[in-house]
């Protein structure tokens, strides 16, 4: 009797460490297509995870499970099943049938709790974009004028209603299904109620509003969803938005975000790392300086940063934070293109506009080229009201003999290098990238750091 149950025992275990973990069974009835395939999402992109040959039953089996996150089923070109839920790496044993009427879920109770969920707020989208509609068909002359404003006022109410429905069907399904992973998702989807007429009196205001709320149901709790395309797409509304607004309220308000992030290391590491690429790189075009630095100090405060993360957050707080708008710029040696030798403290001027760069640089070139053309800007240096100092603070001597006899020197400006290399062996200067542009008063103090071609007119012209 041994015998027989051990051989039994045996491959009845073998198959479980083949193909324990994952079994997901898709039923295509109706239709026929050459492929299928599972995609998933990675680093903020959609990656297939498997594929096979049209059957009108495929089994997809996997050894490893499934990382949690959502998926989503694909023919060639044509999204069958736009999401399914993996919640643990248990328990990924389910069948789904898909037809045109939609999706039937078989042993995997939360898939069909998903679609459910989707289903209803579908009906919520529907009836607010059916009122819509009906102000669409007002504005062409279904209502007379001066019926109008009673009208709105009928369908905001309605609008209002709707969406208190729809928050509280939300906050009540993801409360029912705190053990699933849906729970994360719903909470992920969810956003502010909508406002009162007091809270956004002014557009100031409702922009205020919108980033203050933005994250209210967010599950910082659960970093599971950073697996998903919609934690990746809600980060990319707020980068999207928070642009809107000025400082202090953008520091105040990405701040806020940063500390209900501190549930987990990475949550936080998440949110700073998606942040710091719009925020603070400097080779990001939409980088906010002022923000970065209370972002880089918020961070320094956190108990579970990593040493590595703390290291790195402290030289580049060290970088940034010098130099600052309303400082004085340090001073270095520079030889002109005629030979005369003198300091940036030694070049009088009402304005100075401190071009850091390298004379073959292809950015900096093109830079030179557009500011040759900038009418206002030859006007300030012809007056005598301003004058541009390009500096050259490498230690290649060919490059400066080229660059300040060449057609590229524009006669309209300064040319000068910094000889001794004093910019790079003390770190005077930010220069990461370039060119590095610095508008300047007479007394070396910063108007504006790091000035981008597109603004140097705007700022020569409000200068007094």
């Amino acid at each position: 009797m041994n015998k027989i149950l051990f051989p039994f025992l045996l491959a009845l275990l073998s198959s479980f460490t083949l193909f324990g973990q994952m079994e997901i069974t898709i039923n295509i009835p109706d239709k026929t297509f050459d492929t299928i395939r599972i995609y998933g999402y990675k680093d903020g992109t959609q990656v297939e995870q498997y594929a096979q040959a049209f059957q009108p039953t495929l089994v997809f089996q996997d050894k490893e499970s499934l990382e949690t996150g959502i998926y989503w089923i694909m023919s060639d070109s044509v999204t069958l099943l736009d999401a399914f839920i993996i919640s643990s790496p248990k328990n990924q044993r389910f069948s789904v049938t898909i037809t045109d009427t939609g999706s039937t879920f078989l042993n995997s109770k939360e898939n069909t709790l998903y679609h459910d969920y989707m289903r209803k707020i579908q009906e919520f989208d529907n009836q607010t974009a059916q009122l819509d509609v009906e102000f669409q068909q007002a504005q062409q002359g279904g209502i007379p004028q001066y019926m109008m404003q009673v009208f709105v006022d009928s369908l905001m109410a309605k609008a209002a209603r709707i969406s208190w429905t729809k928050n509280q069907y939300q906050l009540k399904t993801a409360q029912d299904n705190q053990n699933y992973f849906l729970s994360s998702v719903i909470k992920t989807n969810m956003t502010a109620p909508n406002p009162t007429r007091e809270q956004i009196k002014t557009e100031e205001m409702y922009q205020s509003y919108v980033v203050e709320h933005f994250f209210d149901y967010f599950p910082w709790e659960d970093p599971r969803i950073f697996n998903t395309m919609l934690a990746e797409n809600k980060i990319k509304q707020y980068c999207n938005i928070i642009y809107q607004l000025d400082r202090p309220m953008l520091d105040t308000f990405v701040v806020a975000t940063l500390q209900s992030a501190m549930v987990n290391t990475t949550s936080f590491n998440t949110i700073f790392d998606k942040l710091e690429k719009v925020i603070g790189s400097h080779v990001s075009p939409y980088k906010v300086e002022h923000t970065y630095i209370r972002m880089l100090e918020t961070a320094l405060t956190y108990p579970k940063l990593e040493k590595a993360r703390r290291v790195r957050y402290e030289q580049e707080l060290g970088r940034i934070n010098k130099n600052l708008d309303g400082s004085i710029v340090p001073n270095f040696n520079i030889v002109l293109s005629n030979g005369d030798t003198t300091t940036l403290y030694g070049i009088q001027s009402e304005y100075l506009l401190l071009y850091l760069q390298h004379p073959t640089c292809p950015t900096c070139r093109e830079v030179r080229g557009k500011m040759a053309n900038f009418s206002e800007l030859n006007q300030a240096i012809a007056s005598g009201k301003l004058k541009v100092l390009t500096v050259y603070f490498e230690g290649d001597t060919a490059i400066w003999d080229n660059f300040k006899h060449s057609s590229e020197a524009n006669p309209a400006y300064l040319h000068g290098w910094n000889y001794d290399l004093g910019i790079e062996e003390h770190n005077l200067y930010d220069t990461r990238t370039i060119p590095f542009m610095f508008l300047l008063d007479k007394d070396k103090r910063v108007i504006r750091k790091d000035l981008l071609w597109n603004e140097i007119e705007d700022y020569v012209r409000r200068l007094p």
